[in-house]
């Protein structure tokens, strides 16, 4: 919904299209970025490694697992199977994966991976704070999402009041507990770094507040229908 001056009115083809693309643009320029710094993934990223690295799997199975939890979660939690909702959801994913992987080589082969510690640092957490901007775009975009977005998006509305950012670190909470438990069952943890315990603990703050400055006219349709 766009909200122009207190009115409500739904966005044409063209506005869902444009403002999808840039939250999309956001999500993975930011997600590419924070995988070329090497300065820690996101949690589920995160997780998904260290499983991946304790199993000898690819690191995409367990992302695409958790995709597809997440996707059953929310069908629950509405009581009701949307098709289009999951499938765009999962497609989502696969697609998303794509161009993380693309935009991540990308930066790679500048050498962001070789710069300085404090540079790269200070990259995560733009990279961060774009992420942060991505999902609050397609949040109250409310088209196609990232079914971990979408959970997440759901139990804010449902159980948090609306908070982002207590919303956000429950959700990072599970992976994170995912990681720690390999490391203590094999000694190894990858892929854990200041960027994802700056991610766990503001992410979800970043998206509160994008709400209000990025796009601020978008307004969030769980809101609406929970209001």
């Amino acid at each position: 919904m766009y909200n122009e001056n207190g009115q409500l009115r739904n966005l044409s083809s063209r506005e869902t299209g444009l403002y999808f693309i840039a939250g999309l643009l956001f999500n993975a320029v930011g997600n590419g970025l924070t995988v070329a710094t090497n300065m820690g993934s996101a949690p589920w990223t995160a997780s998904a490694d260290n499983l991946a690295n304790a199993t000898g799997l690819s690191i995409s199975v367990f992302l695409f697992a958790y995709g597809l939890i997440a996707a059953i979660l929310s069908c629950i939690l509405l009581k009701s199977i949307d098709w289009p909702r999951v499938i765009g959801n999962l497609l989502f994913v696969l697609t998303f994966s794509v161009i993380i992987g693309f935009v991540s080589s990308f930066f790679t082969a500048q050498g962001i991976g070789d710069l300085p510690m404090p540079t790269r640092l200070l990259i995560d957490l733009i990279a961060i704070v774009s992420v942060g901007c991505g999902v609050s775009i397609t949040q109250r975009l409310q088209f196609i999402l990232h079914p971990l977005d979408d959970l997440t998006n759901l139990t804010r509305f449902m159980f948090f009041k609306g908070n982002a950012g207590v919303a956000q670190i429950v959700n990072f909470a599970i992976p994170m507990v995912i990681s720690m438990a390999v490391w203590a069952f094999t000694g190894n943890l990858v892929a854990v770094n200041i960027g994802t315990l700056v991610s766990f603990f503001f992410q979800g703050v970043v998206i509160g507040y994008a709400d209000k400055i990025v796009f601020c006219h978008l307004d969030h349709k769980l809101k609406l229908n929970n209001s």
